[in-house]
């Protein structure tokens, strides 16, 4: 694996050391010094920082509209400093969202065992209730590019793909033929570039094929809860201060510590270059 970063402190201190060989460095230092600097240093600026209240789980959708869950179920989506639209459940739950698609935002809940499909103005569009013969009890859900739903069945130990308009299932997958159960306990799972990532809280994430089939070893992501994805990578908050990358498609890493400490969540927008960080029920916007 390779790992990266750049700092301040480093670039000046490999001056320091150069200007220390002689007086012959200094032509070729003072020369060069502003090439140098500008890939030491990633720039980060603060665009602005919001008040966006408590903070469960955060989410991005194509647009780079933001979505902040709080752990009563309500959802709302920021556009910048502006809280553009929000939706309010009827009966408090922790939930689960998948906005990526542009058309609706998925909503799942454990205590509903149902899928709730917000439309553009984060209105309810439908609900569905999962079949108790089909599904025992989902602890973890994610909207599917075909109109499905995938969710692990935690009593059966199954992944399983659902079809709520018909109530029935395309995929149901034995895990214990590729899983160990002592070590497996799913908490957030995205359909993103024909494949599932699954994230562990005991290995890591697991990267799956649309028909079930592990497609490579979990990959480590030191106790993230969520994880981001980019056209190239993926990416997870460590220690509450640096954001970690790893290429979708490959083995290359990188990380960046982040302008603040104590960070609860991230998001990054690869197109438009900009960091998200959530501390203190407040929501901080930097460009790279």
């Amino acid at each position: 694996m390779e790992e990266s970063t750049l700092t301040l402190e480093n670039g000046f201190l490999m001056i320091h050391t150069l200007l220390l060989m002689g007086k012959n460095w200094n032509f070729l230092l003072l020369s060069n010094l502003f090439l140098v600097l500008p890939f030491l240093v990633p720039a980060q600026t603060l665009e602005f920082e919001v008040e966006v209240g408590e903070i469960a789980t955060v989410d991005i959708d194509r647009n780079g509209k933001i979505y902040v869950v709080d752990h009563q179920g309500n959802v709302a989506q920021w556009v910048n400093t502006t809280k553009e639209k929000w939706y309010s459940p009827q009966a408090a739950a922790e939930v689960q969202i998948d906005a990526w698609a542009m058309l609706n935002t998925v909503l799942f809940s454990p205590d509903w065992q149902a899928i709730r499909i917000l439309g553009l103005q984060l209105t309810v569009q439908s609900e569905y209730i999962f079949s108790p013969e089909l599904i025992e009890y989902a602890s973890v859900a994610t909207n599917a590019t075909d109109g499905g739903i995938w969710l692990y069945d935690q009593p059966a130990f199954r992944m399983k793909k659902y079809y709520p308009s018909t109530e029935s299932l395309s995929i149901n997958v034995e895990l214990e033929r590729l899983i160990n159960g002592n070590d497996w306990n799913p908490i957030w799972m995205k359909e993103f570039q024909n494949n599932l990532y699954v994230l562990d809280e005991i290995k890591g994430v697991y990267t799956f094929d649309l028909l079930g089939n592990i497609l490579s070893m979990p990959y480590d992501v030191k106790g993230a809860t969520l994880i981001g994805l980019t056209a190239k990578e993926m990416y997870w908050l460590e220690n509450g201060k640096e954001i970690h990358f790893k290429e979708l498609y490959g083995v290359k890493t990188r990380f960046l510590e982040l302008p603040i400490t104590n960070v609860e969540a991230i998001l990054f927008n690869d197109s438009q270059n900009r960091l998200y960080c959530f501390k203190n029920k407040k929501m901080y916007a930097y460009q790279l």
